[in-house]
């Protein structure tokens, strides 16, 4: 079993924060950090992480699998509008993006929360909340990362894939999750502070999406259109067959277009 544990002391090695990820819960089984983080009243910036996840899901629902992967989830409880919370996805994948080209590697953020690297996925961001009465949002932001995996099932092979595969590069897991806590600090609190153009400038940049034929997948329906841009809100921008402009607000977008 990998000795690079993502502990506070690995992990302080790399950090520059002020709060997040000054307290981290190391667990060495879970089935998810993001379930262990919102069951437990945690401090704002602690992080959850885990040597294996046993159920560890992506967004709709579907299964991760954390085999050499990263796994944490951050604890936010952030005093905004609950109307704002969705876009702390996107400052969570500008962070990931911001820390693999630290790194030298050219990641892109296919819309709203997923880390594409030479046309594969090599992580998912699931962003959840919970809400009671007169208290700020308790917020999780789920990060899992494919870091040295060396090896897929075939159904997924030709999809997904991980740092390792990509690059031939081991690289230390306490590394990447600490360059991505120095990099969501900063772009969090620019985030809180009402500037939400540093994330949008770098989902923007480092679009996997924008300029790209897509599908659009809602309620179990598919259609087609081009993605033009990310608007101010953090939505898709897209242009349908038909030449309609639209702002897709939640959804799920392919690249795959024989779906």
């Amino acid at each position: 079993m990998s000795m690079d544990y993502l502990k506070q002391d690995n992990i302080n090695r790399y950090l520059n924060t002020k709060i997040i990820g000054r307290n981290v819960v190391f667990l060495e089984q879970v089935d998810s950090t993001n379930n262990y983080a919102k069951n437990n009243d945690l401090s704002n910036g602690s992080i959850v992480t885990c040597e294996e996840q046993t159920t560890g899901r992506g967004r709709l629902g579907r299964r991760w699998e954390s085999q050499k992967g990263m796994c944490m989830s951050i604890v936010l409880i952030p005093e905004i509008e609950l109307s704002q919370i969705s876009r702390i996805t996107q400052v969570g994948a500008a962070a990931v993006a911001e820390a693999l080209e630290e790194l030298e590697i050219n990641a892109q953020i296919k819309w709203p929360n997923d880390i594409f690297l030479k046309g594969k996925k090599i992580c998912g961001i699931l962003t959840e909340m919970k809400t009671e009465k007169d208290k700020h949002p308790y917020v999780v932001v789920g990060i899992g990362m494919n870091v040295n995996n060396d090896h897929f099932p075939d159904e997924i092979k030709d999809i997904a894939s991980s740092l390792f595969l990509e690059t031939g590069r081991v690289i230390e897991k306490s590394l990447i999750a600490a360059k991505i806590l120095n990099h969501f600090e900063e772009l969090y609190n620019e985030f809180i502070c009402g500037n939400f153009n540093m994330t949008l400038d770098i989902c923007r940049k480092k679009s996997y999406v924008i300029g790209k034929q897509i599908n659009l997948i809602e309620n179990n329906s598919v259609r087609k259109a081009t993605a033009v841009d990310i608007g101010s809100e953090g939505e898709l921008v897209v242009v349908t067959e038909d030449g309609k402009t639209e702002k897709i607000i939640s959804g799920e977008v392919s690249v795959r277009l024989d779906i």
